[in-house]
């Protein structure tokens, strides 16, 4: 391997390295963001979701793998900020929700609509979160009666999530354009 074939491979890993950080940045802000907003009105806490944002735009910016470790690692804040229980609700419904995404992401051979993704994912994630809950935690919670809501509020979440990358698409695909993929 010649000197500029080696510098070029650095100077690829390290840009890639610092898009990850990027977007595990930006689902860090937003879980933050999100932390100051009110619970969507519910009979347990369900919240926007807008973390998700950044996990998919990481799915279709830099890929499958890429975009589980950010949803891990941004998994590994909440434990680190808010505790087992919180990290470990967490942890199973991102992981959950982005493996159901990768799945259909490679399934269509990248021809999944935003919306649809930001939909499934939002629904994996709550089904993943309550699972925990209600299995692990031994959460008494009427299973017939709130997965139905769980779904209607997933629905609206992944909408609101889907919308809002929708909206940052552009800039986006501009910022990687003129980074040189």
């Amino acid at each position: 391997m010649s000197t500029s074939s080696c510098e070029s491979t650095k100077r690829t890993g390290t840009r890639h390295i610092a898009r990850m950080g990027l977007f595990l940045a930006m689902a860090l802000a937003l879980s933050i963001l999100e932390g100051f907003l009110p619970p969507l009105p519910s009979p347990v806490p369900i919240r926007y979701g807008l973390s998700n944002i950044a996990v998919m735009a990481t799915l279709l910016f830099l890929g499958r793998r890429e975009a589980l470790v950010v949803a891990v690692m941004k998994s590994l804040f909440v434990l680190m900020t808010r505790g087992l229980v919180a990290g470990l609700v967490s942890l199973s419904g991102t992981v959950l929700s982005v493996l159901v995404m990768m799945l259909m992401d490679w399934m269509t051979d990248r021809r999944v609509s935003l919306f649809l993704l930001s939909v499934i994912g939002a629904i994996f994630h709550n089904l993943g979160q309550f699972f925990i809950l209600v299995t692990l935690l031994s959460y008494p919670l009427p299973l017939l009666y709130l997965i139905p809501m769980l779904i209607i509020f997933a629905v609206l979440t992944g909408l609101l999530s889907s919308s809002l990358l929708y909206a940052m698409m552009k800039p986006l695909e501009s910022f990687f354009r003129g980074q040189g993929q």
